[in-house]
């Protein structure tokens, strides 16, 4: 079992998520595989070749709402970290690891959008305004 890096969106202290067309213009390339049956998309980069898959929700096409985004064992590519990037430039939008769950933030937004308890639990945020900033930090 790998690394998951999980991406929210909220507002007034409520998960809100994303709207499923923007989040899959956002997070294509000319080479993403749609596995709608599982909820997944998996999306190829090149040079250097890289392959990630990314849940989005099974039930995301039908609804046009995803939830929540998991990615399952990130890449360091950078195509891939500027598509994340602009994910979280939709909301208030954090990422956090599975195995360091330092909330990040893009700089700017606003972390008082998220349940104090939640933060708590989750560790002091950190903002970003660059893709390189969005690799996990060694502790």
């Amino acid at each position: 079992m790998g690394i998951e890096a999980f991406i929210w969106n909220y507002r007034d202290g409520e998960p809100i998520g994303f709207d499923y067309a923007t989040v899959l213009e956002i997070l294509s390339t000319d080479q993403t595989e749609p596995l709608n049956e599982y909820g997944f998309l998996r999306v190829w980069f090149q040079e250097p070749n890289d392959v990630v898959d990314i849940h989005l929700g099974r039930d995301a096409v039908e609804s046009g709402h995803v939830s929540g985004i998991m990615v399952s064992r990130p890449i360091r590519h950078p195509a891939f970290l500027e598509r994340l990037l602009r994910v979280m430039e939709l909301g208030d939008v954090m990422l956090f690891y599975s195995d360091e769950t330092t909330p990040v933030f893009r700089r700017g937004a606003d972390a008082g959008q998220y349940p104090a308890d939640l933060l708590a639990e989750l560790g002091e945020p950190r903002y970003v305004n660059t893709p390189q900033g969005l690799i996990q930090q060694e502790p």
